[in-house]
């Protein structure tokens, strides 16, 4: 990760939805292990302001699972999303398993939190080029030998929203004038998500839908369906990105094709140059 990434994820994660979601999720570990907040909510706790052995085995539990579903080394936003989830999970149990009054307001403060802090849009830098109607198509039709990596999406979808940065990056990092990113907003088109088979509903486990056009047709898409059309889950990661779709062998031979094509043009100029020269000789 370069230091702009750095950078913009630190600046991401300032902002006031990851702070609270940050003082959620060790909000028990901090009323039930320091002083004077264990004698005032946990007044039972007295003389000492320990976990038990059943709270110690939830946090080691949750532990355990956080390691699991990070296995496969997910970007940092995805690892911090994850993480806050499940610790707010943990932090529920922690508190119903203590008092049922305590569950109900950290689950109203949660909900207060989701309310007034939502996750911030991305606004980072990109390399994406914004389609509207049959402008992608158009686009695939003039210029056909161009690779393009589109992302069909909807403004409404939540994971639309969490895997804007993780695209942004991608554009920045492997886009060329052969191999482009676009972007194409299906949630308002019924007749373009039905021509690229998109379930747009409120439910649907297709957005957003990644589709890879080679040569003016699509070669790979994620997710897919199974053979009895059930969407397949696919966790849009930047790793995951990476190895499903072949991006660095894709980006090496878009790049090989256009410094090939780049030679062939400074060749014929060359040509034409050295032609123009014999023909003033003469």
């Amino acid at each position: 990760m370069n230091l702009r990434n750095r950078l913009q994820y630190m600046k991401r994660l300032c902002t006031a939805h990851f702070v609270t979601n940050a003082v959620l999720s060790v909000l028990f570990l901090v009323l039930r292990t320091i002083r004077p907040f264990c004698t005032i909510v946990f007044p039972r706790a007295e003389p000492e302001c320990n976990l038990e052995w059943r709270e110690s085995n939830i946090l080691m539990f949750l532990i355990c699972v956080v390691v699991i579903k990070n296995r496969k080394f997910p970007d940092v936003m995805q690892f911090v999303k994850i993480l806050f989830s499940l610790s707010k999970v943990a932090n529920f149990l922690l508190f119903f398993y203590s008092d049922l009054r305590l569950a109900i307001v950290y689950s109203v403060l949660c909900l207060l939190v989701v309310l007034i802090f939502p996750e911030p849009a991305f606004k980072g830098p990109e390399n994406i080029t914004y389609f509207k109607g049959e402008q992608f198509f158009e686009e695939l039709e003039n210029n056909p030998r161009t690779t393009w990596m589109l992302e069909c999406y909807a403004a409404w979808s939540p994971t639309c929203q969490r895997f804007a940065s993780v695209f942004a990056d991608l554009s920045l990092n492997y886009s060329h004038n052969h191999f482009k990113f676009g972007k194409l907003d299906v949630g308002t088109n019924d007749k373009l998500a039905k021509r690229l088979g998109i379930n747009t509903s409120g439910t649907s486990l297709e957005l957003p839908t990644l589709i890879l056009f080679q040569n003016g047709k699509p070669v790979i898409r994620r997710p897919v369906k199974n053979n009895k059309g059930k969407v397949m889950p696919f966790q849009f990661t930047m790793g995951n990105m990476i190895r499903d779709f072949d991006m660095n062998v894709i980006y090496e031979e878009t790049k090989s094709k256009a410094q090939k094509k780049q030679e062939k043009k400074a060749e014929a100029l060359g040509n034409n140059e050295n032609a123009e020269e014999e023909k003033k000789d003469k």
